[in-house]
């Protein structure tokens, strides 16, 4: 017959005594995979009691899988152990390293039958029957304005796992480090090295154990995608492609695992983008216009700017050429929108896009009232493709990163205006906690002393559009035609 406790089972003490700090030897005996080498310097690391680790990882690596097997094992081998894991986003967090888990301990239920039924494994819990509230796994965050609701852990066998630890509060951080007041409590985090400030980029940097270094506290390991045996040179390929390259913060991140080479807090170097005025763009025969347009707030505040692109090309390998680019001071709605409309009878296949948030609004009525189709650009929204919601926290961080890969690979020729290098070059932005793009607030940058990049945001607008290839006469015809349609009927006019 069955014990209903595990601490009364003849076989756990050696089961204990095999695995005690021992998290290597755990996952060699019992799990299916050989552990890469990055894999096996995590395991080795997390093992030693009283340990204090920090991992940065890109893509692929594995580490889901490691936090699953140190969970485990460390419930499973230090009887009323406490592990707690936390990160910024718990439910994503749960839900990943929980999958991961659900694996683990089917593993562990065919190398152990006899150990089946000790250890429940509940939606928000993981624990050792009939302990349920002494010991267990247990995920939990807390926000930034109540840190304290993680405190008052405190266990000889606490081990604390923080995932996605780069985007953590400090303060959070401090609640958790807090609780690790014996000295075999363990401290683990894991990220993609998403800030460059904060805990745990220091404890990747200037809190790191280095050889010959006296002082130091963290074990400080890199898992970089490129290197690891388990991430295929096709993924590496795809992510150098999509990621726009070795330069890019993104892939220096996510794939390299480390803090990006360009740290200005620009998203666009300076050389790049008086480069890219002198640009040779050569058009595909189905060309087309784009005239991108925003709209001054108030009077003797920003220009009003409509900048007219030539563009060929699909999207992903679109050429953009700015051929005029003009600033209108103190021009009213009425008067712009007129401007608009002229540069629109000069060219039938002309797609037009305007800012459609604040002024903007006006300007779209008046030409649409004078037949004039426009598409409205609310870059403040959520992109469109969940593969785009995860890299970039809305349109706008879209539309800026898009135009800096145009610039890096040649297909973006700018205006030929000191006014637009001095903006496209002192645009700020940062890689939120989930990785993605994120732009400067505009009343950020205005508090910064940064202006209105106007004229850099109608080049962003360009990729935000699509256009009418001039030789597709019939097409921008319809097209006219309907919207004059639309107008008369407005006006009560029939045609």
């Amino acid at each position: 017959m069955k014990c209903r406790d595990i601490l009364y089972d003849p076989r756990y003490r050696d089961f204990q005594e095999r695995y005690y700090d021992n998290l290597t030897r755990y996952v060699l005996d019992n799990c299916q995979y050989t552990p890469t080498w990055q894999q096996l310097e995590f395991l080795q690391a997390v093992e030693k009691p009283g340990c204090r680790v920090a991992v940065s990882s890109g893509h692929g690596t594995g580490k889901s899988f490691l936090l699953a097997w140190a969970l485990d094992w460390h419930l499973r081998v230090f009887h009323f152990s406490n592990a707690i894991l936390t990160a910024t986003n718990i439910e994503q967090a749960r839900s990943v390293v929980w999958k991961y888990l659900d694996e683990v301990i089917d593993a562990m239920d065919t190398m152990y039958p006899w150990m089946k039924g000790y250890f429940i494994k509940e939606t928000r819990r993981y624990y050792a029957k009939p302990y349920k509230d002494s010991w267990y796994v247990l995920p939990k965050t807390a926000s930034k304005s109540k840190p304290e609701n993680l405190a008052g852990q405190h266990n000889i066998n606490l081990m604390i796992l923080a995932d996605e630890a780069s985007g953590i509060d400090d303060a959070i951080h401090g609640v958790l480090r807090g609780a690790l007041t014996h000295e075999r409590n363990r401290y683990v985090m894991t990220s993609q090295p998403t800030r460059p400030a904060g805990h745990f980029a220091e404890a990747m940097t200037k809190l790191a154990i280095e050889s010959g270094k006296k002082e130091g506290i963290y074990t400080a390991i890199t898992m970089n995608s490129e290197e690891s045996p388990i991430v295929s040179k096709k993924f590496i390929a795809e992510k150098l492609q999509e990621y726009g390259g070795h330069h890019s913060p993104e892939y220096q991140i996510k794939v390299l695992g480390r803090l990006p080479d360009n740290l200005s807090g620009f998203l666009i170097p300076r050389q790049w983008c008086v480069q890219c005025q002198s640009a040779q763009i050569i058009h595909q025969e189905a060309y087309g216009y784009v005239l991108c347009c925003d709209v001054a707030e108030g009077v003797h505040r920003d220009s009003s700017v409509a900048t007219l692109f030539k563009v060929s090309g699909p999207r992903e390998e679109r050429m953009y050429e700015a051929v005029e680019c003009h600033e209108y001071l103190d021009l009213n709605e009425k008067d712009f929108a007129r401007a608009i409309a002229a540069k629109y009878h000069e060219l039938p296949a002309l797609t037009i896009g305007v800012d459609g948030d604040g002024a903007g609004r006006t300007v779209i009525l008046e030409l649409e009232e004078m037949g004039i189709p426009v598409e409205r650009i609310h870059w403040g929204l959520p992109c469109h493709s969940d593969a785009e919601k995860n890299r970039y926290f809305n349109l706008r961080a879209y539309a800026h990163c898009k135009m800096r890969e145009a610039i890096f690979t040649g297909r973006f020729k700018g205006p030929s205006l000191k006014k637009f290098v001095e903006q496209a070059s002192r645009l700020p932005y940062r890689i939120d906690e989930r990785g993605r793009y994120q732009m400067t607030p505009k009343d950020k940058m205005k508090s910064d002393g940064i202006k209105s990049p106007d004229i850099s945001d109608t080049c962003c607008f360009a990729f935000l559009l699509d256009y009418i290839p001039a030789e597709d006469g019939q097409k921008a015809t319809v097209e006219r035609d309907r919207f004059l349609e639309l107008a008369r009927a407005r006006l009560g006019e029939t045609s």
